[in-house]
């Protein structure tokens, strides 16, 4: 039993000493294959730190850039303006007398010549009548003392009175003419009725509203527009009115305001727009485009825009040195994508479309193309 339990002893020994190796051996195992795996990692990244050490030691900053050209457009100017008629007339009786036949009603288009209205005719046929035979009267007269006068049995002075006589007839047979013919009220062009102030059996004395004529054609859309772009428009340019509805009328600039109005300081502009059916209506709100001048202008995203100190708006372009140049831009107009159409600047740019905020105008950039960057998913700025 001795002998046995010391063998015992010596295989229990045995087994200690071997466990602790394989442990052993398995660790070295283990981090052996741990030193392998950061090699290459080690080496992704220091194939990573040697970009950046470029980058660095460049002392350039790197800014994504896009080559732009720039178009022709023919700049609009955009203002609120008013749909109003050609003309307004307010037709007045010029002879007395009762209303005996009306001859339009409240918004009918008339032609020139078109009757309104009639008065009656009271004692004025007898007046004319009387009038004529006056006239016929003085001629015999004339010619009586005109063969007189041949015959030396009257003086000139005789001779002037009697043409007097005449011609004093003739006119008071005229006036009685043209009394009659203002009994009939007629429309002097072509027009809408708007008004009508009388019905049949009213009274009418001279001086008297008749009616309101409201000429539509052409149609004018008057508008503000400010000091500076008066300047930029003519008599007789093109502009565009678009109506709530959509509806686009070409027209031509008529008028424009030698003086600006004292509280606003803004010249009117008047678009005028062919109407011949009268179809358009005054008194609408309409948006009046102008076409003035023709620019060369870019169009970018408003987020491109930068400010500069003092409050400038320009953009940021990077020029054929490498070097940051800000150009002062004027904003004519938008597309409609919604980019902005900016003018002043070269017509080739290449445009800093990332990392503008981070240059400033005469630094030397490191510029990437746009479309050489389209892969990238970050960017970092590079100190």
């Amino acid at each position: 039993r001795r002998w046995t339990g010391k063998v015992h002893t010596v295989t229990m020994s045995n087994s200690g000493k071997k466990l602790p190796l394989m442990l052993a051996a398995g660790i070295t195992l283990a981090v052996g294959l741990w030193m392998a795996s950061g090699l290459f990692s080690d080496g992704e990244s220091a194939a990573t730190e040697t970009a950046a050490e470029t980058t660095a030691s460049s002392g350039l900053q790197q800014v994504r850039i896009e080559q732009l050209n720039a178009t022709a457009i023919t700049r609009e100017i955009v203002v609120s303006g008013r749909t109003e008629p050609n003309r307004v007339l307010e037709l007045r009786a010029e002879a007395e007398g009762t209303v005996e036949r009306l001859g339009s009603e409240r918004g009918e288009t008339l032609k020139a010549g078109s009757i309104i209205a009639r008065l009656d005719m009271r004692d004025r046929n007898a007046r004319l009548s009387e009038a004529e035979a006056l006239v016929a009267q003085r001629e015999l007269e004339y010619t009586g003392i005109q063969n007189l006068h041949e015959k030396q049995f009257t003086t000139d002075v005789q001779i002037a009175e009697a043409r007097a006589r005449l011609e004093s007839a003739k006119a008071a047979a005229e006036r009685i003419k043209l009394e009659i013919s203002n009994t009939t009220i007629t429309t002097p062009y072509d027009a809408v009725l708007q008004e009508r102030s009388i019905e049949i059996g009213d009274f009418v004395r001279i001086g008297d509203s008749v009616a309101e004529l409201v000429d539509l054609d052409p149609l004018i859309v008057t508008g503000e527009v400010n000091e500076r772009e008066v300047a930029d428009m003519i008599v007789g340019g093109k502009g565009v009115a678009v109506l709530v509805d959509g509806t686009r009328l070409e027209g031509v600039v008529r008028y424009l305001a030698p003086k600006a109005e004292d509280s606003t300081r803004t010249f009117q502009v008047e678009l005028a727009i062919p109407n011949p059916d009268h179809s358009i209506r005054a008194g609408m709100t309409a948006e009046l485009r102008l076409f003035a001048d023709t620019v060369r202008v870019h169009q970018i995203s408003a987020a491109l825009l930068s400010l500069a100190d003092d409050g400038t708006v320009g953009a940021k372009v990077v020029d054929n040195s490498d070097v940051v140049r800000f150009y002062p831009v004027e904003i004519v107009g938008s597309s409609a994508e919604g980019q902005q159409q900016v003018s002043g600047l070269p017509d080739a740019i290449r445009l800093i479309t990332v990392g503008q905020g981070f240059v400033t105008d005469g630094q030397k950039v490191m510029p990437v193309s746009q479309s050489a960057s389209e892969g990238a998913t970050t960017y970092e700025r590079a100190d």
